[in-house]
């Protein structure tokens, strides 16, 4: 495995969260209620993180997906967003890294990323409102573990000797 600079981190980091950004865009089916969006970008920043470790996979999912709100007019969500979904790419790659049971680490970060939304909704609006869009929100989050678990070796097998320093 090479080991790669911080430059070159930074750029695997840039475009990776530009298609994060343009997967969540890509794919957008509205949550009851008019809070959010059920996307499949959780897929791609759970798949960096994999890749390229916790610290890289924070700012995939972080930049990636706060952009993909400020872009589709949810620009009140991206601090949001920024901080749920860096935590839950942060934790996806902590994870992996630790235990190496890929379905594990994303799935878990996954749920995680469900509670900081209810979290936010319910600070944002109330209970009720969170309450709805946690199902969809845990939804997201299995549905981006099954994606990353499908192209993480995939990738993984294109790109073995990219990993980070």
């Amino acid at each position: 495995m090479k080991k790669i600079s911080r430059t070159h981190g930074l750029v695997l980091a840039a475009i990776f969260a530009a298609i994060t950004t343009i997967f969540t865009m890509l794919v957008r089916i509205p949550i009851p209620n008019g809070q959010g969006y059920l996307n499949i970008g959780d897929g791609i920043l759970m798949t960096a993180s994999l890749l390229f470790g916790p610290f890289i996979g924070f700012g995939v999912g972080g930049i990636g997906s706060a952009l993909a709100d400020i872009l589709s007019g949810y620009a009140m969500y991206a601090p949001f967003t920024f901080a749920v979904k860096g935590i839950e790419a942060f934790l996806a790659g902590y994870l992996f890294h630790k235990c190496h049971i890929k379905w594990m680490a994303t799935l878990i970060a996954g749920i995680v990323m469900a509670g900081g939304y209810f979290a936010t909704d319910f600070l944002l609006y109330d209970l009720g409102a969170a309450s709805v869009g946690l199902p969809m929100n845990i939804g997201q989050g299995v549905l981006g573990s099954l994606m990353a678990s499908l192209l993480y070796p995939i990738l993984n097998k294109m790109i073995p000797q990219i990993k980070p320093a």
